[in-house]
């Protein structure tokens, strides 16, 4: 079926071509629309799973909590549509490139990026982006399910980087020259709202600045190869009761300290992650 449809998009195109006079008006704006749009690609898949747990309403994290009486459920973990849109400058360099990324599943219909990409072509090494898109912070975050050792992330990205995504900007460095002496290198510098894609709004005036500075594989021979990276976090949240919870010691033991003055209402609490992650692959003669 899939090798049917190739077959006939590929048809179709070249049916066009071969049809469209050029030579009026009609012809040529007919093949300008074909052209515009050669560069818009539409993907998806979806995710549907069987759960079985110990006990009838268990808490979960990404997935969805159990019902109070359920212990087994079908459900859609994940069902994406997404639509690319590059436009290519002279000597079909990129210069614009949008993105749309749905999640639609019989719990909610949900945003999952909508983000903006310009791209500098006098050097091939920056880009800036703006939009609704993943932290650029640590490893796994970055990486699409197809991508992964398994197809859901470890517990550290769902709880610290929940939902993965956030609105902001981000200022990228990323050799796109064949022979660069920087094409094993990438860095990325952002400013983001900080509550990621869950809540309504942003509920503060604190900003997430997350950077992060990565070795793409880097081939050590034929066989070995290795990656790596570091990544920061700095940021806050809006203190909204008088509660503030800290480790200290009291004699001597080490016990939660619990802060109850109302100045500590409207306060930031500071928000700071450090990581860093290597990647060491081999490739054996049976690959």
């Amino acid at each position: 079926m899939l090798i049917l449809i190739i077959s006939a998009t590929y048809l179709k195109a070249q049916f066009l071509m071969d049809m469209v006079d050029t030579t009026k008006e009609t012809g040529r704006g007919l093949l300008a629309v074909y052209k515009k749009f050669d560069h818009l690609r539409i993907g998806g898949y979806i995710q549907p799973q069987f759960q079985v747990a110990g006990s009838k309403g268990i808490r979960s994290f990404e997935g969805g909590d159990f019902s109070a009486q359920v212990n087994n459920r079908f459900m859609f973990r994940r069902s994406r549509v997404r639509i690319d849109y590059v436009h290519f400058g002279k000597e079909t360099k990129p210069g614009v490139q949008i993105v749309f990324q749905f999640d639609a599943n019989e719990r909610a219909f949900t945003v999952r990026d909508v983000w903006g990409r310009i791209f500098e072509n006098k050097y091939q090494l920056f880009s800036f982006t703006i939009g609704m898109f993943a932290r650029p912070f640590g490893y796994e975050v970055n990486l699409s399910s197809g991508d992964r050792e398994t197809p859901e992330r470890g517990r550290m990205s769902q709880i610290l980087m929940k939902s993965e995504r956030d609105l902001g900007a981000m200022l990228s460095m990323d050799s796109r020259r064949s022979g660069s002496k920087l094409k094993y290198l990438r860095a990325d510098i952002g400013v983001f709202n900080g509550q990621g894609i869950n809540a309504a709004g942003d509920f503060d005036n604190t900003k997430d600045i997350i950077g992060n500075i990565a070795l793409k594989p880097f081939p050590l021979s034929d066989r070995f190869t290795l990656s790596g990276g570091a990544s920061v976090l700095y940021g806050g949240l809006l203190q909204n009761t008088k509660y503030v919870y800290s480790t200290g010691e009291v004699s001597g033991i080490k016990k939660e300290i619990i802060d109850s003055s109302v100045d500590n209402i409207h306060k930031t609490s500071p928000r700071q992650y450090y990581g860093a992650n290597a990647q060491f692959k081999y490739k054996s003669k049976r690959a």
